[in-house]
C-alpha cells in the first residue's frame, strides 16, 4: 500500500529528487498543453502554486510508475484532441 510522501515512508534525498525533477517538469511546461497530463498539471498549478503542485505531481509519478511495473506496462501519454 502507497502512503504518500512524508519524511516517515521515503528517504529524505530521493523526496528532495522527485521534488526537484518535478519542479523542473513544471518548470518547462508548455503554455498550450498536448497531453491530458499536462494540462492536468498547468490548471493545478494555477489552482494550488507551484510547491503543493511539485507534491502532487510526485504523488502521481510514485503511484503512476507502482502500477506501471506492477502490470508490467509501458507509459503511453494521453494526448490531447486537437
Amino acid at each position: 500500500m502507497i502512503l504518500g510522501i512524508d519524511k516517515r515512508n521515503m528517504h529524505k534525498d530521493l523526496i528532495a529528487t522527485l521534488f526537484q525533477g518535478a519542479l523542473s517538469v513544471i518548470s518547462r511546461l508548455p503554455e498550450k498543453p498536448w497531453t491530458v497530463k499536462q494540462q492536468w498539471l498547468i490548471q493545478l498549478v494555477r489552482r494550488v502554486g507551484k510547491k503543493r503542485a511539485c507534491i502532487t505531481l510526485v504523488n502521481k509519478t510514485i503511484r503512476t510508475a507502482w502500477a506501471l511495473l506492477s502490470k508490467g506496462e509501458e507509459y503511453k501519454p494521453q494526448l490531447l484532441a486537437v
